[in-house]
């Protein structure tokens, strides 16, 4: 969606992330149910007196099944998110920072295909005196190191088909908000 001061892409339906958390529930689940029923009769202590550790392990499974699904949901919570305006590009790669680069610490955007699947990649300038806005730091990274070698260069990756429309229209649209000296280029 394009205004006068903004251009952000519209977000669509979370399937990908909604699916890996019902998947991830339903197998958690079953551990944690599998671990109920080995060890979920273990007494709390032993005969000598001693804590019994055995009767600690269904409370620690569903416990640890119950974080990771609270991280899951978080991906379905928050979502990936591409805004242009003429100072910088608001990025959010996945669930968990958002990153404003500056168009002066950007020097490429490009739109790649990778395994059938398109990307919009952000090369950033290495060696700047003046640090304005964020740096993409390892966790910012996870798309980008899943698309593996055929990305090496770029400091930032984010799925376009998790937006509305196709991935042409959306870097195009994009192409329209990026300064002269930013590179576009469409291997899509």
């Amino acid at each position: 969606m394009a205004t006068a001061e903004s251009l952000e892409w519209r977000r669509r339906f979370p399937t990908r992330a909604v699916r890996r958390f019902v998947w991830f529930v339903g197998f958690g689940g079953g551990v944690a149910a599998a671990t109920w029923v080995l060890f979920g009769a273990e007494p709390d202590r032993l005969g000598s007196g001693a804590t019994n550790p055995l009767a600690l392990v269904p409370t620690v499974a569903t416990l640890l099944v119950g974080l990771a699904a609270a991280g899951m949901l978080l991906t379905v919570a928050r979502r990936p998110l591409v805004v242009a305006d003429h100072y910088a590009l608001t990025v959010r790669p996945g669930a968990l920072r958002t990153l404003l680069l500056p168009w002066a610490t950007v020097t490429e955007v490009a739109g790649v295909t990778v395994r059938g699947e398109p990307l919009l990649l952000v090369r950033c300038r290495t060696a700047s005196r003046r640090r304005s806005g964020d740096r993409p730091r390892w966790f910012d990274r996870a798309v980008l190191r899943a698309a593996g070698a055929a990305v090496t260069g770029y400091d930032l990756a984010v799925r376009m088909d998790e937006f509305a429309g196709s991935a042409r229209g959306q870097l195009a649209a994009l192409a329209a908000w990026v300064p002269e000296q930013v590179a576009v280029t469409d291997r899509l």
